[in-house]
């Protein structure tokens, strides 16, 4: 936790640094995610969940911009075998997500604007939660990788001192340690900033 709160501090600062930057905005951010694992097992049924983020983001450009964010991310999904009644295993990934977007307005007015915008993500883990029931050879928490990687692709508008982004997010490595046994993540998300710079 002092890790994260000095890293956010170190941002914060930097970004002030900025502030004299034409076209620099700095502000909160918090949203809603809705996941989904996937596996590369035929007979197990993956079910999306949703859940909520909170962060911080800042854009640097005015026609093209860059804009990197700070996000505590969450990413819940279900499991389930088709082939054992009742089975389920229900995954938690608790996060610290790092998305470099590359972006650029397609209509620019005076009060409004709309935005397209691309770029990785990364991820690193810091906290797992999975319970099974009637699963055969369950995955634990030391089966999933402490990191990960995606892409994100998506627009957004902005109307006076609000910022709003949808994305969809591909997940770009294996997030399972097991042999045999391939899980990804891919989630949509929604996220409303406020530009307080």
């Amino acid at each position: 936790m002092k890790k994260t709160v000095l890293l956010l501090v170190t941002l914060i600062m930097g970004s002030v640094a900025f502030a004299q930057i034409p076209g620099f905005t700095l502000g909160p951010k918090v949203g809603a995610s809705f996941s989904k694992f996937t596996t590369d097992k035929d007979q197990i049924k993956e079910e999306m969940k949703s859940t909520f983020y909170f962060g911080a983001f800042a854009r640097l450009g005015k026609k093209v911009y860059l804009q990197p964010e700070f996000l505590i991310m969450s990413r819940n999904g279900l499991l389930q075998d088709k082939n054992i009644s009742g089975s389920t295993n229900t995954l938690k990934i608790r996060s610290i997500d790092v998305p470099l977007m590359f972006g650029v307005k397609v209509l620019d007015l005076k009060a409004a604007n709309v935005r397209v915008m691309a770029g990785p993500v990364a991820s690193l883990i810091i906290s797992k939660s999975i319970n099974s029931e009637n699963w055969d050879e369950a995955i634990n928490k030391d089966d999933i990788r402490n990191a990960n990687w995606g892409l994100q692709f998506g627009a957004g508008a902005d109307v006076l001192f609000l910022t709003l982004d949808l994305r969809y997010e591909i997940g770009m490595n294996d997030l399972s340690k097991l042999e045999g046994f391939s899980l990804k993540n891919n989630m949509f998300t929604v996220g409303l900033g406020w530009k307080i710079l």
